[in-house]
């Protein structure tokens, strides 16, 4: 029998093999691709941990924006240094309400004690004890309201409020073709009366906010998730209406330019976009733009209700001077839009005026940074009318709100404060101002 051997190896016999003799590559020249290799991955992890990376702003008006810059906003007191309530002894319904309004959005609040007119002084002066100076502060009234999303509505406010507050040195300019033209609706009939009507502009530029972000330079050490405090003045994030912006009386570097965020779920229907209950038509945004859209732009439009307002220590000390120092004769809201339009009566001699400024002028500029209020359509935060209409002021500027809601506000604290007392979840809160596809039960 004839025997067969298989080499399951599919290797030859070894008295056939041959195999070449393998040379070891020396270590000098090998430490370069070593070298090389090396470099590569770290330039990798460098660019993963450090590299620019772009900035999405989420569809969901619930998810919070990943941006370190931004944590702060996180906070119990929303990124500013402290917020201050103002109220009245007096009123313990109001301090009560605001008080389990801010527990259970876990915020931070301060109260101030108000004082009514006739109990001030003239010869009043604020003490000097009193000035803390504090980078930035947070201001609302006693009665103000805010959506549960408030975080995440700042934070895309916080963006706006960078590009808007910059110099040109910290962002390069966006393309032509970037900015849309939209027909400005306010009228003379519609335009807070504040303001000189002919000065309402009839076209708008916008740029829609992400694309301006885009941009702008990522703040390097920043002192504030709504820009360097040094280049602003007034956040006027809470009001009860807001005109569209105007050119700078001065013709300076204040834009006129409108960031705009479309499809934004916190925005009311445009037919719901109105201050009061006795406003005929909805506001200039409502037909102006496309529905759930929300607005950022510099206050120059005319800007009415100190609901909620941020100012910087740069912003106080200019508005102890104009208001304290100088002093005012109207209902300070007014004054205070006016002033942040450039068109207070003191304007004229402030801006640029050397002998102003050797007087102690210079409240508007004195040829210094020209004055700067930024807002949004429709505000962040609102005044809650209570049932029965109860308001110290409630009469003026046109009647008395009776019906128990919170304008401009969807999911309204205020509104479902028994639900978040009893910890319900989003799906069961009640959305006041819902779309005509929806209901008043919130489907998220």
């Amino acid at each position: 029998m004839r025997r067969t051997s298989i080499d399951t190896w599919g290797t030859p016999p070894k008295k056939f093999a041959k195999f070449g003799t393998v040379k070891r590559m020396g270590v000098w020249k090998s430490a370069p691709r070593l070298f090389t290799t090396c470099v590569f991955f770290a330039l990798l992890w460098l660019w993963f941990h450090f590299g620019p990376t772009e900035l999405l702003i989420p569809a969901d008006s619930f998810e919070y924006l990943k941006d370190e810059s931004l944590r702060d906003i996180l906070n119990t007191t929303l990124g500013f240094e402290k917020i201050l309530v103002l109220n009245l002894p007096f009123r313990t319904d109001r301090r009560d309400a605001m008080s389990l309004s801010a527990a259970v959005s876990n915020i931070k609040i301060e109260f101030i004690e108000g004082v009514s007119g006739e109990n001030i002084n003239e010869k009043a002066y604020p003490a000097p004890e009193s000035n803390r100076k504090l980078p930035a502060a947070f201001i609302v009234e006693d009665d103000v309201d805010w959506d549960i999303r408030v975080r995440q509505n700042l934070q895309r406010f916080a963006l706006a409020s960078r590009y808007l507050s910059s110099t040109r040195e910290d962002q390069s300019s966006p393309p032509k073709t970037s900015f849309e033209q939209h027909i400005n609706t306010e009228t003379n009939d519609t335009a807070f009366k504040i303001l000189d009507a002919s000065t309402i502009p009839k076209t708008l530029s916008s740029i829609p906010l992400s694309t301006a972000i885009d941009y702008q330079k990522p703040p390097s050490t920043p002192t504030s998730p709504y820009g360097d405090p040094s280049q602003w003045d007034v956040l006027w994030l809470g009001h009860c209406g807001a005109g569209m912006p105007r050119s700078s009386p001065s013709k300076k570097s204040i834009t006129s330019t409108i960031l705009t965020l479309t499809s934004d779920s916190t925005v009311p229907s445009p037919n719901h976009l109105k201050a009061h209950p006795f406003q005929g038509s909805p506001d200039a945004l409502a037909s102006t733009y496309a529905p759930h859209t929300r607005l950022y732009h510099s206050a120059t439009g005319g800007t009415l209700c100190t609901v909620g307002y941020a100012v910087s220590q740069r912003g106080a000390r200019r508005l102890l001077h104009r208001f304290g120092v100088k002093g005012w004769s109207a209902i300070f809201d007014a004054e205070l839009g006016r002033w942040c339009a450039g068109v207070d009566d003191h304007v004229a001699r402030d801006e640029g005026s050397i002998s102003g400024r050797k007087s102690g002028g210079g409240g508007g500029g004195g040829g210094g940074k020209e004055r700067l209020c930024i807002t949004t359509q429709p505000p962040i935060f609102a005044h809650h009318h209570p049932l029965g209409g109860q308001s110290d002021i409630g009469g003026l500027g046109g009647g008395f709100a009776r019906r128990y809601e919170t304008k401009y506000l969807r999911l309204s604290v205020r509104m479902n404060l028994e639900r978040l007392v009893w910890g319900v979840g989003k799906g069961e809160l009640v959305d006041q101002w819902p779309g005509e596809e929806g209901t008043r039960e919130w489907g998220g």
